[in-house]
């Protein structure tokens, strides 16, 4: 190792003794559950319904638990049913004390699938615990334990791998999913400041990595500080897209050993989650001096990412936002740009509702979490892009990031 690689390792490793203990604090994630599910009911507007959650994200913004088995399992199953008075978690029988951890007090579990515990019984944490064998029977199951009336009405939330349970509900699915988008497109002030965190969080990783870029270091280097630093402060990272020179062109890629080189555009996109919450945010670098090319590319795309952000208000339509972010990207000099989307939600999924899209134009409310970013990739050439979060209030929109839509120069 070279002596000037050994001194940036130096040099990282005294930052990162400098900022040890940055890490952000817990929330109660069972009492935010808890409104999470009153919240759904009220907007589904049926008094004593009971509730059928089963995406992933929807499962963890009703009871705070989030499995690791979604990251190593593509086929892994779960629901949270619930009405007013009580709700059940439905899993794989291996995360039934893992998911006491919640802090919700006495949990009751009904669980799928062969494991096995020595000791199973309530005094280890669970109020209620049952076996099944598939997961449609313990969501039978649970729903016919949580029907008080066993006449009241059902709601269940799809979600493709599950369309069996469909046959439980009584209640619209159009009505159904209607509730859960909305539910989960406007956040509470829990959620503002779980996002808040996980952004500037996000952001502290990419300055401390952006001061390590230089000539010969690798994507792979970068990409390491930032997912190191993300830990530090608590995050569990997500993607850390760190993509220089031509691979800048790439859509979305994992970092390589490529080396940085004078002239290279970087391209950063990085997320992570905070108790499942996602943050977003994306920014450019070039390595020395930019071409001609580059800064005509950048004016243009920067211009797109200035437009966006002027409209991100109450009252204005995702479609509004979306047209007029590609005409301002095509006046400034990149007539044939095409985009599907400008941006989108952010919240238990990186990309949720509502799209920055060209066609079902939604009005942004007060409460939604708005990305905003018009990127750019030439294949053999590279790309670029910026990327904010925003909150959308009353009056206008608050960033959350302070990463400005500027090219970030660095010395060659």
């Amino acid at each position: 190792m070279g002596e000037a690689q050994l001194s940036w390792r130096a040099e990282r490793i005294r930052r990162r003794v400098q900022s040890a203990g940055a890490v952000i604090g817990m929330t109660d994630l069972a009492a935010l559950a808890s409104a999470h599910r009153l919240k759904l009911l009220d907007l589904l507007g049926v008094e004593d319904a009971v509730v059928v959650a089963t995406s992933p994200a929807s499962v963890v913004y009703c009871s705070g638990y989030r499995s690791m088995g979604y990251d190593t399992d593509p086929g892994l199953v779960m629901a949270v049913v619930f009405n007013r008075q009580s709700w059940i978690l439905v899993g794989p029988t291996a995360d039934a004390w893992a998911a006491t951890e919640i802090g919700a007090g006495r949990l009751r579990y009904y669980g799928y699938r062969t494991f096995f515990f020595a000791e199973e019984n309530a005094e280890n944490g669970l109020d209620e615990f049952r076996r099944f064998d598939c997961f449609d029977d313990a969501v039978q199951a649970a729903v016919s334990s949580t029907l008080d009336d066993k006449t009241a009405p059902v709601a269940v939330e799809v979600n493709g791998s599950d369309a069996g349970l469909s046959s439980l509900a009584t209640i619209g699915s159009d009505k159904t999913q209607a509730a859960f988008r909305r539910a989960r497109a406007i956040k509470d002030p829990v959620e503002i400041e779980i996002l808040g965190q996980a952004t500037r969080a996000t952001e502290q990783a990419l300055r401390i990595a952006l001061a390590d870029a230089r000539v010969g270091v690798s994507e792979l280097d970068l990409s390491s500080v930032i997912s190191a630093e993300m830990i530090r402060a608590g995050l569990r990272p997500g993607f850390i897209v760190v993509t220089s020179g031509p691979r800048a062109a790439f859509g979305d890629a994992h970092a390589s050993t490529r080396r940085l080189e004078a002239g290279d555009f970087i391209r950063f996109d990085i997320g992570g989650t905070l108790n499942g919450y996602w943050s977003d945010i994306a920014t450019t670098a070039v390595v020395g001096e930019p071409s001609a090319d580059q800064l005509a590319v950048d004016r243009a795309v920067a211009a797109g990412q200035r437009t966006a952000l002027g409209l991100v208000r109450p009252g204005v339509t995702t479609e509004e936002i979306f047209n007029a972010t590609i005409k301002a990207v095509r006046d400034a000099g990149l007539s044939s740009y095409r985009r599907h989307h400008v941006g989108h939600g952010l919240g238990l999924e990186s990309h949720e509702f509502p799209t920055l899209g060209p066609s079902k134009p939604v009005p942004l409310e007060p409460g939604m979490i708005i990305n905003v970013e018009p990127p750019y990739y030439r294949p053999g050439w590279g790309g670029l892009m910026y990327e904010a979060t925003l909150l959308v209030t009353e009056t206008g929109a608050q960033p959350l990031t302070t990463l400005a839509p500027e090219l970030i120069r660095l010395s060659a």
